[in-house]
């Protein structure tokens, strides 16, 4: 199973993990320093909104970083999703992330299915989410 956590989002929400609960979720370890994390920004952006109408959510979960940094970083990619920072690593910490970026696809029942390390091309992302959809039926 996922393990759970609570983030402060950027608009200052909070965000539980159970309450995807049902969704194909990704959660995506990032920071606004780390270049291969700029490379798929606006890859992660564009795949979300292609999956807007779906049972999918992204969260993105910014490790050893700045909120007005991560901030810029999301408002310049246009990342729609939510977004908060893990300012003291709790979350990295409980899915053992080891460096960044890296994704853990969680699926409707609340498991983690899949982990993806380094940058992610919108192919790869769509056949992973793609396959966990049709396992939900």
């Amino acid at each position: 199973p996922a393990p759970p956590f609570s983030l402060t989002l950027l608009t200052g929400a909070k965000l539980d993990l159970d309450d995807l609960k049902g969704k194909v979720v990704m959660v995506d370890f990032w920071s606004s320093w780390c270049p291969p994390c700029v490379q798929e920004a606006s890859i992660l952006a564009s795949t979300y909104l292609e999956y807007a109408d779906r049972r999918v959510e992204f969260v993105g979960v910014a490790i050893w970083d700045e909120e007005m940094e991560v901030t810029r970083f999301v408002e310049r990619f246009g990342a729609t999703y939510p977004n908060g920072v893990d300012a003291r690593g709790g979350v990295a910490i409980g899915y053992g992330v080891r460096g960044i970026p890296e994704k853990f696809f969680i699926d409707g029942q609340g498991r983690i299915v899949r982990k993806f390390v380094g940058p992610a091309s919108a192919e790869k992302l769509r056949a992973i989410i793609d396959e966990l959809l049709s396992m939900e039926g």
